[in-house]
């Protein structure tokens, strides 16, 4: 009897056992399917970033149309502009609110956004600053470029923080030190 009652307890342990690896088992796979999912969403988050950027149709525009306008320009002079270079500042600086307000909420990283794009969101703010405020103040909508204000300060922050390195630079510097 007590031989019998031995085997009885060594199987339920055994059954105890046998539950609790698969329990932790379990919950090790959930936790690795959460952080695939998670990796999965930001690289999609990502992909939307570059597709809302730098693949719109008026970038190449923007762009030359940035190099045309000081930085630190005023108010007036972006007023000045024609009507469809202002169009295009404000389609632009409208993708850069949803990227900012994707990058504030953590579905992009702010590193790849200032990798991809940090100069030209840079470039466009220290131009657009003043026509911002002054449509803000002048509409009271506070919240005009707003998420494209939070990105280029951030994005500002951490390029004082540390040194960026064009990624062209970076990668010849890291291909010399491979030699």
């Amino acid at each position: 009897m007590l031989l019998e009652q031995s085997m009885h307890f060594d199987f339920a342990n055994l059954l105890n056992l046998v539950s609790t690896v698969t329990l932790i088992g379990a919950l090790i796979f959930t936790g690795m399917q959460v952080r695939a999912a998670n990796r999965a969403r930001r690289e999609q988050a990502a992909v939307t970033v570059i597709q809302t950027a730098a693949l719109s149709p008026n970038s190449a525009r923007i762009l030359e149309l940035l190099g045309q306008i000081p930085e630190g320009a005023s108010a007036t002079e972006i007023d000045d502009l024609d009507a469809e270079a202002k169009r295009q500042l404000l389609e632009f600086g409208l993708r850069l609110e949803v990227i900012g307000y994707m990058v504030s909420h953590r579905m992009v990283d702010l590193q790849i956004v200032n990798d991809l794009g940090g100069g030209a969101i840079l470039g466009f703010w220290s131009r657009a600053k003043s026509w911002s405020e002054q449509r803000r103040k002048r509409t009271g909508q506070g919240e005009f470029l707003e998420w494209c204000e939070w990105l280029a300060t951030q994005i500002g922050r951490d390029r004082a923080a540390r040194e960026y390195v064009p990624a062209y630079l970076r990668f010849r510097r890291n291909s010399a030190e491979d030699d």
